[in-house]
């Protein structure tokens, strides 16, 4: 229980869509938002509100709030705090058609472990507006930056230091081709896992609406 409070805590969500909007003629750039109050099969009351933009030089600005009345483990140690309250700033936003994966870092939390945490959501337009049947779909993650305390080296030759060096990685016939880095960034971020990768499972109720805008 220490490791699922501590290391990776991963809610799915399928959300009704019914609810709030949130829009500015003015503003530019990709963006989805959303906010929601609904219950999983517990029956208990949650409510997760966002919003992300990708601004014109770039940079994406946003954040969410998660709010769970059900305790959860300390990850320091075994008693459980009184429900769960997460605020994450967001540093990107990816958009494909009507499905957005957002990231950031945990900025307040009353699990003290979580702050300075990445955090992932990742949610799904059904296009539908108030009283729809069409359902949204959101899931949500806060995952522990990797603590590597070693360093792979070929025992062959002393002083090996090849795992520390930088290169891409290119197929020679392709022009188009982006290259695969040799070292990838363990930092969770809004390209670390496939759209698809992600599971989705039915709350029992829900008031609230995404927008994905491309």
């Amino acid at each position: 229980m220490k490791n699922f409070a501590y290391i990776c805590l991963l809610i799915p969500l399928l959300l009704c869509t019914t609810g709030l909007t949130f829009t500015s003629a003015s503003e530019s750039g990709p963006s989805a938002n959303g906010d929601f109050h609904f219950t999983l099969e517990d029956g208990v009351d949650r409510s997760v509100e966002f919003n992300a933009r990708t601004q014109r030089d770039g940079n994406t600005t946003g954040e969410m709030t998660f709010s769970d009345p059900v305790g959860i483990p300390n990850s320091g140690s075994d008693s459980a705090t009184s429900g769960l309250y997460v605020k994450a700033s967001f540093d990107c936003l990816l958009i494909k058609g009507n499905k957005a994966v957002m990231s950031g870092v945990v900025t307040q939390s009353n699990v003290g472990d979580f702050i300075d945490h990445r955090v992932l959501l990742v949610v799904e337009d059904s296009g539908g507006g108030v009283n729809e049947t069409n359902h949204d779909k959101l899931t949500w993650g806060v995952y522990q930056l990797p603590n590597r305390t070693w360093t792979p080296q070929d025992s062959e030759v002393p002083g090996d230091q090849g795992a520390l060096l930088d290169w891409i990685a290119t197929d020679f016939e392709r022009d188009d081709d982006v290259g695969i880095p040799a070292r990838r960034s363990e930092i969770i971020g809004c390209q670390t896992f496939s759209l698809s990768s992600y599971s989705l499972v039915d709350v029992q109720h829900g008031q609230g609406n995404i927008q994905v805008k491309p």
